[in-house]
């Protein structure tokens, strides 16, 4: 991908990731469970039956309000497949970091980043959380 194509990609996900959050914090679902222990596909059918479950490229996504450390936050949730059929993808910790790099471009700083392997659904599960009160002024 050329240089050109892959700054003009970064900012339509930068976009995308940006109009999501702001939908998020207005109307979206609450998650309220412990973030060592995400049940990935029950949260992603939850987000999916109030329709706020979004793709972006090969990859699934969701967004909760949540609590974290005591402050009011923004659970966002990845669901990257391990394997594509399309061979031009690149590696799996090459999309997870555009992934995190992409995001902390939107948000500046990032409160909590994790990832999980669950072989048996051939998905990483990547979770971020920001905190809403550590907005910087000209985020989202």
């Amino acid at each position: 991908m050329s240089l050109e194509i892959e700054l003009d990609y970064d900012k339509r996900m930068q976009k995308k990731l940006k109009d999501i959050f702001e939908a998020t914090l207005e109307k979206g679902p609450k998650f309220d469970g412990n973030f060592s222990e995400i049940d990935f596909f029950n949260l992603a059918g939850k987000a999916a039956s109030v329709d706020m479950l979004y793709s972006i490229a090969t990859n699934s996504l969701c967004m909760f309000n949540c609590v974290y450390e005591k402050e009011d936050s923004v659970l966002m949730v990845f669901s990257i497949p391990i394997n594509t059929k399309s061979d031009k993808e690149k590696h799996i910790s090459e999309r997870i970091m555009n992934i995190i790099k992409n995001t902390e471009e939107c948000f500046t700083t990032l409160d909590y980043v994790n990832s999980k392997e669950i072989k048996e659904d051939k998905f990483i599960y990547l979770t971020m959380i920001k905190k809403i009160g550590k907005l910087e002024q000209g985020e989202i």
